[in-house]
């Protein structure tokens, strides 16, 4: 709003006196909103407390029983022999290729790991061969050969394929370029995965 537009001072003062005074309003409205909103915290973390201190405790002795229960099976032979013991089976390992080298290992690990790796564009395995989207990916020391290309298995590529959330600061615009490319070549942006397990 121009107030320089209005010619009438007095109209001008009066329209500038209005708007001062509704912006202090709304800004008075705000803070006390805001002091009212921290008083009602305080007001629930007094009737609260009773249950939040009870709950402390509970955890507390939750935590201090789960201490001794692992200290009881570390100390005896005959509960370590049970499933959950020191001797449980470990997990089956991921299917590597023998000729790997010291890059692409550990991304190709990582690419298994429920939680991080990319399970939609990187890498799958079926039996012991390793695919993208729907190209065979072989390696040889830390390059990767998808389709009738070679690219140099850097650790900005690698963590590009393998990693759902990858560290884009550690690649380069030649991994990132390498990166789309595969996608594109492998048609992993454009199907689903055949040869998914």
């Amino acid at each position: 709003m121009s107030f320089l537009k209005i010619k009438d001072p007095s109209k001008r003062d009066t329209l500038v006196a209005e708007y001062l005074k509704t912006k202090k309003k709304i800004q008075d409205d705000f803070r006390s909103e805001r002091l009212g909103e921290q008083s009602l915290y305080e007001e629930l973390g007094k009737i609260f407390k009773a249950i939040t201190e009870q709950q402390q405790k509970s955890s507390e002795d939750i935590i201090s029983k789960l201490e001794s229960l692992q200290e009881t099976i570390k100390n005896s032979p005959a509960l370590q022999a049970l499933p959950w013991g020191s001797q449980a089976e470990a997990l089956p390992e991921p299917p590597l290729p023998v000729n790997m080298g010291p890059t692409i290992g550990p991304h190709l690990i990582k690419s298994y790991d429920k939680e991080y790796g990319d399970k939609t564009y990187g890498f799958k395995s079926k039996d012991i061969e390793l695919f993208i989207g729907n190209s065979r990916v072989k390696s040889e020391g830390d390059n990767l050969e998808i389709g009738e290309k070679i690219y140099k298995g850097t650790p900005g590529l690698l963590e590009l394929i393998s990693m759902e959330k990858p560290k884009i600061k550690d690649a380069t615009k030649t991994d990132k370029d390498n990166y789309l490319e595969t996608l594109n070549e492998t048609g992993a942006l454009y199907e689903l995965d055949k040869n998914e397990n």
